[in-house]
Protein backbone atom coordinates (compact mmCIF):
# COMPACT_ATOMS: atom_id res chain seq x y z
CA UNK A 1 0.00 0.00 0.00
CA UNK A 2 1.18 3.58 -1.10
CA UNK A 3 1.49 5.76 2.21
CA UNK A 4 3.00 9.13 2.15
CA UNK A 5 5.90 10.37 4.39
CA UNK A 6 7.26 13.69 3.82
CA UNK A 7 7.60 14.63 7.62
CA UNK A 8 8.85 13.26 11.02
CA UNK A 9 4.49 13.06 12.19
CA UNK A 10 4.39 10.67 9.33
CA UNK A 11 7.18 9.17 9.63
CA UNK A 12 5.96 8.30 13.53
CA UNK A 13 2.58 7.54 12.57
CA UNK A 14 3.55 4.81 10.03
CA UNK A 15 6.28 3.24 12.22
CA UNK A 16 3.38 2.30 14.38
CA UNK A 17 1.91 0.11 11.29
CA UNK A 18 1.39 -3.74 11.66
CA UNK A 19 1.40 -3.94 8.10
CA UNK A 20 4.65 -2.15 7.62
CA UNK A 21 6.46 -4.68 5.64
CA UNK A 22 4.13 -3.87 3.16
CA UNK A 23 3.86 -0.28 2.95
CA UNK A 24 5.48 1.41 -0.27
CA UNK A 25 6.57 5.17 1.10
CA UNK A 26 5.51 8.21 -0.95
CA UNK A 27 7.35 11.22 -0.50
CA UNK A 28 8.13 14.85 -2.52
CA UNK A 29 11.59 15.20 -1.64
CA UNK A 30 14.62 12.94 -2.85
CA UNK A 31 16.55 14.57 -0.08
CA UNK A 32 14.36 13.70 2.57
CA UNK A 33 16.24 12.15 5.76
CA UNK A 34 13.11 11.57 7.87
CA UNK A 35 12.06 8.44 5.73
CA UNK A 36 15.59 6.12 6.68
CA UNK A 37 14.36 4.62 9.73
CA UNK A 38 11.19 3.14 7.77
CA UNK A 39 13.67 1.69 4.87
CA UNK A 40 14.83 -1.50 6.88
CA UNK A 41 11.13 -2.29 7.51
CA UNK A 42 9.02 -1.06 3.83
CA UNK A 43 8.36 -2.98 0.90
CA UNK A 44 9.67 0.29 -1.22
CA UNK A 45 10.02 3.71 -2.08
CA UNK A 46 8.52 6.69 -4.31
CA UNK A 47 10.28 9.88 -4.43
CA UNK A 48 8.19 12.51 -6.23
CA UNK A 49 11.54 14.47 -7.20
CA UNK A 50 15.54 12.74 -7.46
CA UNK A 51 17.61 10.94 -9.86
CA UNK A 52 20.09 8.15 -9.49
CA UNK A 53 22.20 9.89 -7.76
CA UNK A 54 20.06 11.44 -4.87
CA UNK A 55 20.33 10.70 -1.23
CA UNK A 56 17.04 8.62 -1.26
CA UNK A 57 18.38 6.55 -4.51
CA UNK A 58 21.85 6.00 -3.01
CA UNK A 59 20.33 4.52 0.74
CA UNK A 60 17.09 2.82 -1.31
CA UNK A 61 19.97 0.61 -2.76
CA UNK A 62 21.95 -0.10 0.15
CA UNK A 63 18.21 -1.34 1.47
CA UNK A 64 17.89 -3.36 -1.56
CA UNK A 65 14.83 -1.31 -2.41
CA UNK A 66 12.86 -1.12 -5.48
CA UNK A 67 12.70 2.76 -5.97
CA UNK A 68 10.89 5.05 -7.87
CA UNK A 69 12.08 8.65 -8.44
CA UNK A 70 10.73 12.04 -10.20
CA UNK A 71 7.12 10.09 -9.64
CA UNK A 72 4.65 12.05 -11.73
CA UNK A 73 1.44 10.90 -10.23
CA UNK A 74 -2.10 11.85 -8.68
CA UNK A 75 -1.20 10.12 -5.26
CA UNK A 76 -4.87 10.99 -4.11
CA UNK A 77 -5.90 8.07 -6.28
CA UNK A 78 -3.56 5.55 -5.56
CA UNK A 79 -2.78 6.83 -1.71
CA UNK A 80 -3.66 4.05 1.13
CA UNK A 81 -4.48 1.80 -2.36
CA UNK A 82 -2.21 -1.41 -2.87
CA UNK A 83 0.25 -0.72 -6.29
CA UNK A 84 2.85 -2.13 -8.57
CA UNK A 85 5.90 -1.07 -8.90
CA UNK A 86 6.75 -1.53 -12.63
CA UNK A 87 10.22 -1.68 -14.16
CA UNK A 88 9.63 1.01 -16.37
CA UNK A 89 8.99 3.34 -13.63
CA UNK A 90 5.40 3.05 -14.15
CA UNK A 91 3.24 3.07 -10.28
CA UNK A 92 -0.08 1.18 -11.02
CA UNK A 93 -3.13 0.55 -9.26
CA UNK A 94 -3.25 -3.36 -8.15
CA UNK A 95 -6.26 -5.46 -8.44
CA UNK A 96 -7.88 -5.32 -4.87
CA UNK A 97 -8.07 -9.06 -3.37
CA UNK A 98 -11.26 -10.98 -3.48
Amino acid sequence: MLHRADDVQQVFSLMKRPDLDQVILLTSSASATAVVPLLAKVRGVVSESGGMTSHLAIVAREFNLPCILSAELEESDLEGRRVVLQEDGAIAAAAEPR
